[in-house]
């Protein structure tokens, strides 16, 4: 049986791919428990950053209407499982990114916005459909949609279920960037190396100050800031002392 989850880890950098390509990456609730299972396998301490993406054509069609019709996929415990395993990626330790390629709706929308940064190809497609399958999203879309474009913007998309290429996604900040579509691999690639070559201790911490003073006011996030962050690392010094030029001998 073919696997609906890959996954890789390589120089620091977790890459986990959606594949059911013939469904477009459709989301039912075997998928979401193979992703649990590979992130409990996981060494978090091994990761700098993590890549989410779909293989074939598509990132993310949403979730498989056809198994969505099933009294499994919709009872209590299963959307709570699912709600649960979106707000794991959204939490994980360090950067995660989405690599949308493609279709990118509504489920599929709503496991784009738990990551951190959202690349997009050009030719990409974003919508939220619920409205049109008398659904409302269990996800996380009403909170974490809103917070990322503004609430306007999120009622737009909501409310009308239009279809945003990746270039308007990026224009209302949807996407952090959007590439030419036979660009978004190395585009994606060399944002990794960058992240990875940094200190994984710092974008750590500094994805969970941003956690811990999200809706504080400005005061307040100072504040925290000022007397909770972690500072100073090991590696500050030496990664200093890299950074300076060396004296020439003579």
């Amino acid at each position: 049986m073919t696997e609906t989850v890959t996954c890789s880890v390589e120089g620091g950098i977790f890459r986990l791919t959606l594949n059911r390509p013939d469904k477009l990456n459709a989301l039912n609730l075997a998928m979401f428990e193979e992703i649990a299972r590979v992130l409990d396998r996981l060494d978090l301490t091994a990761v700098a950053c993590m890549v989410l993406a779909g293989a074939g054509r598509s990132f993310c069609a949403g979730h498989d209407l056809d198994d969505l019709a099933s009294d499994e996929e919709t009872s209590a415990a299963a959307e709570r499982f699912e709600n649960g395993l979106v707000e794991r990626l959204a939490t994980l330790p360090f950067p995660l990114i989405a690599k949308v390629r493609g279709h990118c709706y509504t489920g599929g929308l709503e496991l784009a916005l738990a990551a951190d940064i959202i690349v997009a190809a050009e030719t990409s497609k974003f919508a939220d459909t619920h409205s049109k399958f008398d659904l409302v999203p269990i996800w996380g879309l009403s909170q974490r949609l809103p917070r990322r474009i503004g609430m306007s913007r999120a009622k737009e998309m909501m409310f009308s279920g239009r279809t945003y290429t990746g270039v308007a996604a990026a224009a209302m900040g949807l996407a952090n960037a959007t590439v030419p579509d036979d660009e978004l691999d190395a585009y994606v690639d060399a944002l990794c190396a960058d992240i990875a070559g940094n200190s994984m201790r710092s974008n750590r911490e500094i994805k969970k100050l941003l956690a811990d003073t999200d809706g504080l006011t400005v005061a307040a996030g100072n504040a925290w800031e000022l007397h909770r962050s972690a500072g100073h690392g090991p590696e500050f010094k030496a990664m200093i002392a890299a950074r300076r030029p060396r004296k020439s001998a003579g």
